[in-house]
């Protein structure tokens, strides 16, 4: 601000100051207030300068680092195009030799097959006129064997009726001989199973003991288990009773603690922030002009090459696919040949056939006319044989009809005793699969005790829960344990729920959720027997669960599903 001259306020040396406005006892004061305020105004100058400055760095270390990214998503396409068409390139010099390679074979294939074509046209010819010198052979061999045919048959005629009367009391010989076997064999069987079942016997007794021990000793481990689970649970609630509250105290020191560091770090952190942010930034702004410089360069080589890549990978697909064509061509030309030369293999070989076969005919008419000779001389011969076999085998299949009828005899006296063997197996092997599954049934079911009171009734385990949960989420813990909610079927059953149940409530495995008022237990089974209390099931505001409850006796009440209740698994021991 301009002010007009004021004679009050010169001073020696030239210096001019406003008059004082106080007493000059206190002028001093008043001056170096007005310092202080201009040094301020300086000082807050200053920051504005520098923040402005830091603003128009950051700005323009922005711009520099988005061109910076752009130009190097430039250069990394650039690279992967370059990569990929110098595969491609590479692809097609392979294929380029591969079909060469291919041409040259098919070319020498399509040689050897004409040589092969011409020489089995010659074999053919060659064959052709074997065949026919031995139709002509074999046509003379024909009328000798049709007359050495008709004499031999009918020395076929007397020796086949000596032959069928021979075989018939061969037969009757033979069956006695089996049926002798069959028996000893049975017989010996028989003894052999006697053997083992009674071994096996012996073993199911010792199993059985075994067993027995097995089960007794798991049901004091189970109450052991039990009692140790309980004193555990009431250890555990006490321990996270004072584990929780002295974490909430922790927790409340530890956030006071943190909320006071961070505000002193945050004034720190402010004093020093503008200082350091500004040097950092004029030095990124200086690397990323070089950086975008360097990616300039080598986005302009890449593109270069790409270019000369391209030209090259051009050049060759047309190279590939002149070869292709060449190569196509020689596979149809060879598979013509191929074919032509199949034709003449199967012809080949058909004749060759009919030669084996002439030649094979030949030669057994010849043998035939020679048997034939033979063969009626040793017809007489067997003619006189059988009839003294004949009488032979009559004496013997006499007595073996004899010696089967006693090994019958012994046959059944074995299997009777087999048989009681048998029963006497099969009532042990009974008695140990049930004490197998009573015991297996015990194992299964010790895990059910855990976080809950576990105790037996007629071949189930029961388990009442120390937590509460809805119906469904009760089910559920129950399924996840192998059981599921109790099933209450007898009076007895019932009072010895509620005798354990004690004063508290539980849910059972009863709902009527699907109809309301079909009740229906969890194994899908009609409700029978019942044991509601006065007035229920009321079905008051959708109670479609069940839950049981001691109050002068054991009764049941129907219940809102999402009420949280303790209780009741039941797992049958045998399963």
């Amino acid at each position: 601000m301009v002010r007009g001259h004021d004679p009050d306020t010169e001073k020696e040396g030239g210096d001019t100051k406003k008059a004082p406005d106080t007493d000059p006892n206190t002028g001093g004061d008043t001056a170096w207030s007005r310092c202080y305020r201009v040094t301020a105004v300086c000082v807050v100058l200053l920051c504005v300068l520098l923040l402005t400055a830091v603003t128009v760095l950051w700005i323009r270390f922005n711009n520099l680092t988005t061109e910076n990214n752009q130009l190097q998503t430039s250069y990394n396409n650039l690279t992967i195009e370059r990569d990929q068409l110098q595969t491609s390139y590479n692809t097609l010099t392979i294929e380029g030799d591969q079909l060469q390679t291919s041409n040259n074979t098919l070319t020498i294939e399509r040689d050897q097959l004409q040589t092969s074509y011409n020489t089995l046209t010659i074999e053919r010819d060659q064959l052709q006129t074997s065949y026919n010198n031995l139709t002509k052979e074999r046509d003379q061999l024909q009328t000798s064997y049709n007359s050495l045919t008709i004499e031999r048959d009918q020395l076929q005629t007397s020796y086949n009726t000596l032959t069928i009367e021979r075989d018939q009391l061969q037969t009757s010989y033979n069956t006695l001989t089996i049926e002798r076997d069959q028996l000893q064999t049975s017989y010996n069987t028989l003894t052999i199973e006697r053997d083992q079942l009674q071994t096996s016997y012996n073993t199911l007794t010792i199993e059985r003991d075994q067993l027995q021990t097995s089960y007794n000793t798991l049901t004091i481990e189970r109450d052991q288990l039990q009692t140790s689970n309980n004193t555990l649970t009431i250890e555990r609630d006490q321990l996270q009773t004072s584990y929780n509250t002295l974490t909430i105290e922790r927790d409340q020191l530890q956030t006071s603690y943190n909320t006071l560091t961070i505000e002193r770090d945050q004034l720190q952190t402010s004093y020093n922030t503008l200082t350091i942010e500004r040097d950092q930034l004029q030095t990124s702004y200086n690397t990323l002009t070089i950086e975008r410089d360097q990616l300039q360069t080598s986005n302009n080589t890449l593109t270069i090459e790409r270019d000369q890549l391209q030209t090259s990978y051009n050049t060759l697909t047309i190279e590939r696919d002149q070869l292709q064509t060449s190569y196509n061509t020689l596979t149809i030309e060879r598979d013509q040949l191929q074919t032509s030369y199949n034709t003449l293999t199967i012809e080949r070989d058909q004749l060759q056939t009919s030669y084996n076969t002439l030649t094979i005919e030949r030669d057994q008419l010849q043998t035939s006319y020679n048997t034939l000779t033979i063969e009626r001389d040793q017809l007489q011969t067997s003619n006189n044989t059988l009839t003294i076999e004949r009488d032979q085998l009559q004496t013997s299949y006499n007595t073996l009809t004899i010696e089967r009828d006693q090994l019958q005899t012994s046959y059944n006296n074995l299997t009777i005793e087999r048989d009681q063997l048998q029963t006497s197996y099969n009532n042990l092997t009974k008695e140990r699969d049930q004490l197998q599954r009573e015991r297996d049934g015990y194992r299964s079911t010790l895990h059910l005790c855990y976080k809950g009171r576990c105790f037996n009734f007629d071949s189930s385990v029961y388990c009442i829960s120390n937590e509460k949960k809805n119906w469904e989420e009760s089910r559920q813990d129950c399924r996840d344990k192998g059981a599921d909610l109790v099933i209450i079927k007898s009076k007895e059953e019932q009072e010895f729920i509620g005798k354990q149940l004690g004063s508290s409530r539980a849910w059972i495995g009863l709902s009527d959720g699907a109809a309301e008022g079909d009740w229906k237990w969890v194994d899908g089974t009609s409700l029978t027997t019942k044991f509601w209390a006065t007035g229920e099931p009321n079905n008051v505001g959708e109670e479609d669960c069940a839950e049981i409850f001691s109050s002068n006796g054991n009764f049941w009440n129907d219940q809102k599903c999402y009420n949280n209740e303790h209780w009741i698994c039941e797992r049958r021991v045998s399963q």
